[in-house]
């Protein structure tokens, strides 16, 4: 049905509600942002709303503007957005359209105490430590270095559109099995080869051409060499996919907060307090727009 949730409808739909006065409308992507932004924003000068996708979210900021509605803001994943050599990114961007910390919002859950609240009521400190020295790191790190490979194949797609899929078609569809390319008891990576396959035999009979292996490999080693920084380049479903192997294999918890990806990305949410959020970025480009605009978001 989402699909067939337009613009206009979203924007219309604003529009009709009661008067909100004093107040302000902050649109973000979809509906697991409201249960994040939900819980940060003052309820009483702010009431959220999901656009389904960061363009169709572009186009109800553009139509709202036209028809001279100004109390909205939105907050959407940077996504490759601050990636070097992005012409597009404008620091100083005129529009009140802001950007995530990091890649995306669980990536700026993942990087703040979040994960730690999260490993300590899923495993203990002992088996964390010992986790940590047998791998030589953290497990922040640990996750985001395994998770850089398919971060680069995921650039390398949109920059070449090589016709990749990474999610299932359907929301209860399957997703990657990350244990085809990625070890389970020593949490390091097969091979490229063996990830390029597995997302290649993923996004096969999708409606759309995928390119061949050879052309994916060649155009994955070309962006490969951009040493973009971990929290720019890792989607946060890859990492929470990730902790959830780290946390049910590698520290050997049942803890069903971490059964999954869906599991262990709701159970940051919960633990992605206000406090946290107030060392963001996002935050102090919120506290600015309210004090431009007299209305308290957060």
């Amino acid at each position: 049905m989402e699909q067939y949730i337009t613009a206009d409808r979203i924007a219309n739909s604003i529009m009709q509600e009661e008067k909100f006065e004093g107040g302000a409308y902050l649109l973000v992507e979809g509906a697991k942002d409201i249960k994040v932004y939900g819980r940060l924003v003052n309820k009483n000068t702010v009431r959220v709303r999901q656009t389904h996708g960061k363009y169709r979210q572009r186009e109800v900021y553009k139509i709202l503007t036209e028809r001279g509605f100004k109390s909205k803001l939105c907050v959407r994943d940077a996504d490759f957005l601050r990636v070097p050599g992005n012409e597009k990114y404008i620091p100083e961007y005129a529009e009140n359209i802001f950007a995530t910390d990091g890649h995306d919002s669980e990536i700026m859950m993942i990087s703040s105490e979040a994960l730690n609240s999260l490993l300590l009521i899923t495993s203990t400190e002992e088996k964390i430590k010992s986790f940590e020295n047998k791998h030589g790191r953290d497990i922040r790190s640990l996750v985001l270095e395994l998770a850089k490979p398919i971060g680069y194949l995921r650039y390398a797609n949109k920059k070449y559109k090589l016709g990749l899929s990474f999610k299932p078609e359907r929301p209860e569809g399957k997703g990657i099995k990350f244990k085809k390319f990625i070890c389970e008891k020593n949490f390091k990576m097969f091979s490229i080869d063996a990830m390029i396959n597995t997302v290649y035999e993923y996004s096969k009979n999708r409606g759309q051409e995928v390119s061949s292996r050879e052309s994916i490999l060649k155009k994955f080693q070309e962006v490969f060499d951009l040493d973009i920084p971990p929290l720019e380049l890792v989607n946060g479903h890859d990492a929470s996919e990730l902790l959830s192997m780290v946390i049910s294999k590698g520290l050997q918890s049942d803890n069903k907060l971490a059964q999954d990806q869906a599991s262990v990305e709701g159970a940051l949410t919960l633990a992605y307090e206000l406090r946290y959020f107030h060392n963001s970025n996002l935050f102090m480009a919120l506290q600015k727009w309210s004090a431009s605009n007299g209305i308290n978001v957060v």
